[in-house]
């Protein structure tokens, strides 16, 4: 069996490294990737950024020439320009020679990824508009954050590459202006949760433009000197202002890498759609990663989870299907945090706004509590718990604050696996020592006062 797979960072290498542990030498695999880095953590490149991390290949897994010693081959600086699945094969760009070629598969994996969206004004290259998508991009931005010319950053997109780079910025002493078109920050999450980390963001030094919009950029000689911003005010009315750049960073969203497959059925982002198994719509093909897209475990609905936890299983699962095995099973239920100076935050399952965009009968619990007993630290939390008004079964939750944060949130996302009501969470046998929790654990208490 041949195996094909597109893209060599986290859906395709899983699930290379699968099939090979599994099948050894029975499965031919071959990886084309068309960038130079494989198997990187991407969601680290922001702490390489602040020098939290101190060198990019800390961020690197395996080279391709280490996947190489272990009998998996990785073309770098390969493209796959397009697909027929008719035919099952591949054609492919050697982007350094410019040879072109087509190759055959038994099973084709498309694990491509997602690029920064370039949409106008961003559909030019000049010399000081970065974007962040792999180590070498990360470098890039290190660098000139380290150049004495470098004060005024504009960073466009306020998602969580966006604000963690912001945060990296200011650790250089920069200038730092974060534009965001929606009406908050980090538009999945709950505007509260936004606004605290707004008010964290805006304490810290950075400046944060809701409502905002890149109309213009301002250039000489292939340099942006100025970005030119049109925002709206409370009474809805567009004002025009020209705030300065010295270095642009386009982080306003991303899009599936997937234009060079044609016939399988897709999003209307561009991403695939994937089955449970990682299928696509076209026979021996599958997807997973940044470029697909799968059924939530909440809603039953499609939705777009671009993270490397989810890559990394999907990839396994592939994996796993190709080489004869089992796979584990697997729910997405969209799972999400960051940490912003000197606040975390995360989000598993549904926000109170997602829930009633799907037209569900909820009820909402937020709390404050202790992320500590309360005789040992002082930091508290918030809890939004999201859950359904009749059956109560747990639908989604927001964890804000200091201390013991993010883990709170994945006490919720099993129960949303396990489908447990509030009042089962409400009585969880958690580990207790007041260094982690109270006797009742924050967690508890939001289950318990859910009415």
């Amino acid at each position: 069996m041949k195996v094909v797979i597109i893209g060599g960072v986290a859906a395709g290498m899983s699930a290379a490294s699968k099939l090979k542990r599994l099948l050894k030498d029975q499965a031919e695999i071959v990886v084309y990737e068309k960038g130079e880095e494989v198997s990187y953590g991407a969601c680290g490149i922001p702490f390489y950024i602040s020098d939290h991390i101190r060198q990019g290949s800390e961020l690197i897994a395996r080279t391709a020439e280490e996947f190489a010693k272990s009998g998996i081959p990785v073309k770098t600086w390969h493209e796959v320009t397009s697909v027929d699945t008719e035919k099952k094969t591949v054609t492919v760009k050697d982007l350094k020679s410019g040879q072109v070629f087509t190759d055959t598969y038994d099973k084709l994996v498309v694990g491509s990824g997602a690029g920064v969206r370039h949409f106008p004004p961003f559909d030019q290259e000049y010399e000081n508009l970065y974007e962040i998508r792999n180590v070498s991009d990360g470098t890039r931005v290190k660098t000139a954050l380290l150049e004495e010319k470098t004060k005024h950053v504009v960073i466009v997109g306020a998602g969580f590459i966006g604000l963690e780079v912001s945060e990296a910025c200011r650790r250089y002493g920069k200038d730092v202006t974060v534009v965001e078109l929606a009406d908050h920050i980090l538009p999945a999450f709950d505007t509260e949760v936004s606004q605290a980390l707004e008010e964290e963001l805006a304490k810290n030094g950075v400046t944060v433009r809701t409502k905002t919009m890149v109309k213009e950029l301002v250039s000489e000689g292939g340099i942006i000197k100025a970005v030119r911003i049109e925002c709206k005010g409370e009474d809805g009315q567009a004002a025009t202002q020209e705030i300065p750049a010295d270095m642009l960073i386009n982080s306003a969203g991303i899009a599936p890498s997937t234009d060079f497959i044609q016939n399988v059925e897709k999003a209307r982002n561009g991403a695939i759609c994937v089955n449970e198994r990682m299928e696509t719509s076209a026979e021996d093909v599958y997807a997973a990663g940044d470029c697909s897209i799968m059924k939530s475990a909440v809603t039953g609905q499609y939705q777009y989870a671009p993270l490397g936890t989810n890559a990394n299983k999907q990839g396994r699962i592939i994996g796993d299907i190709l080489g004869g095995a089992e796979p584990k099973p697997f729910k997405l239920i969209g799972s999400s945090a960051l940490r912003l100076f000197g606040m975390d935050a995360a989000k598993v399952g549904l926000s109170e706004k997602e829930a009633r965009a799907n037209g569900m009968d909820i009820k909402v619990n937020t709390i404050t509590g202790n992320s500590y007993a309360s005789y040992y630290g002082k930091e508290k939390l918030n809890i939004k718990l999201i859950y359904d008004a009749k059956t109560r079964v747990v639908l989604g939750a927001e964890t804000w604050g200091q201390g013991i944060v993010v883990p709170r949130a994945n006490y919720y996302a099993i129960a949303i696996y396990a489908g447990l009501t509030v009042d089962e969470m409400g009585f969880m046998d958690l580990c207790y020592s007041p260094p982690f929790s109270g006797v009742w654990d924050a967690a508890l208490i939001a289950s318990n006062t859910a009415k």
